[in-house]
């Protein structure tokens, strides 16, 4: 009795521990989701995201759009004379979801007027300015990798050239861009640059100017997608976890194995019931007694299955359509049945003396659902 009592006292104290530490692993694990879910809730730019390599978030985009030229004699011109065709190519990387640079390129006309707007001065040229991306509503608002929608503004620096004039530009706008999936965004852009007088008629302004409107789509690449990194607590928690888990885990594997005896099941045998197969259908073609190629497999499924049980006969009935007089369809029944019992007999030796052949030509047809299914011969196990 004293030692059946120690050995309840063990066990209980044993399920103890276990529950205390159980008890432990479940605060640290809470604690460290509750870290998480704080990091979380901080604005973007106040999140820790995981390393970001160098080949993902990279993309590209296409917008086409009408800009404006604004230089000396423009506002004596009618303003739909300004517009013309603008096309922008671009391809650049988000290094964080609230910031990315992008390398832009386009090109197109400028129509500038002389004085009074007597004549139009058509112009064609090319720009290309590398921008710096920030997202507004992922910077200030708390980072979510489904967000749908976020206006980003930019702006950046670069260079135009005209035949032998060149300059410097400065670039700048915002651009509205709604997640269309994985791989595709949609875009609606303003933007607009300056640069030097010299490229048009001088005089007037010191600098002339370049505004335009564009739609598009971006493109991007496979890696799309930013994660976001544990704080340093929440992974000294888990740190923490771990240790414990290890020392329970070594508790257990230094616990003394309990002994049972088993007794061995006897394991009854099941009585085998034979199963009646279903009645096989060889079809035949039209006035037809020839066996098609394509039901070999049946046949040959019918011998195997005679071989395998030597004590089965079978029968074999041959049918025919309600088509033509009654003694040609009874003649072209037995034919069939003849066809299957000879194939079966010089194919696969099966014996004679376990086929019985039968035919009822278009008398009592099998199939009632369709007629054509009667032009056959069944094979069904005699019981």
């Amino acid at each position: 009795m004293k030692l059946l009592n120690w050995k309840n006292v063990m066990k209980k104290g044993l399920m103890l521990i276990m529950l205390v530490a159980g008890l432990c692993g479940i605060s640290k694990a809470q604690a460290q989701m509750e870290e998480i879910i704080i990091e979380q809730a901080l604005p973007g730019y106040k999140t820790t995201f995981e390393a970001n390599p160098f080949w993902h978030n990279w993309f590209v985009s296409a917008n086409f759009g009408a800009n404006a030229f604004f230089a000396e004699h423009s506002s004596q011109a009618d303003f739909k004379s300004t517009i013309t065709f603008m096309p922008e190519l671009a391809v650049g990387k988000m290094f964080k979801p609230w910031w990315g640079l992008r390398l832009q390129g386009g090109g197109g006309a400028l129509h500038g007027f002389s004085e009074n707007a007597d004549r139009m001065l058509h112009m064609h040229y090319m720009h290309m300015n590398i921008d710096f991306m920030l997202g507004l509503i992922n910077f200030f608002a708390k980072y979510n990798p489904d967000r749908k929608f976020d206006i980003v503004p930019f702006f950046g620096i670069g260079g135009m050239t005209r035949k032998n004039e060149q300059s410097f530009i400065v670039h700048g706008g915002v651009q509205a861009k709604m997640k269309l999936s994985e791989r595709f965004d949609a875009n609606i852009e303003f933007q607009g640059m300056v640069f030097n007088d010299k490229m048009v008629t001088t005089g007037g302004f010191p600098n002339d100017g370049l505004a335009g409107l564009t739609a598009g789509v971006t493109y991007y690449f496979k890696g799309r997608g930013f994660r976001t990194a544990p704080t340093q607590a929440a992974l000294d928690d888990l740190a923490a976890a771990n240790l414990l888990l290890a020392n329970q885990v070594n508790q257990l594997e230094n616990r003394k194995p309990e002994i049972k005896v088993v007794e061995k099941e006897v394991i009854k045998p099941v009585e085998s019931k034979s199963i009646e197969s279903i009645p096989s259908t060889i079809p035949f073609k039209f006035n037809s007694a020839e066996i098609q190629n394509i039901y070999d497999p049946l046949i040959y499924n019918i011998a195997t299955f005679l071989k395998n049980n030597p004590k089965v006969k079978i029968r074999i009935i041959g049918y025919a359509d309600k088509f033509g007089p009654i003694n040609v369809n009874l003649q072209i029944s037995k034919e069939r049945a003849d066809a299957v019992a000879n194939m079966l007999k010089k194919d696969y030796g099966i014996s004679a003396d376990r086929m019985v052949i039968e035919y009822v030509g278009k008398e009592k047809p099998y199939y009632q659902k369709d007629n054509q299914w009667n032009r056959c011969a069944i094979v069904e196990v005699i019981k």
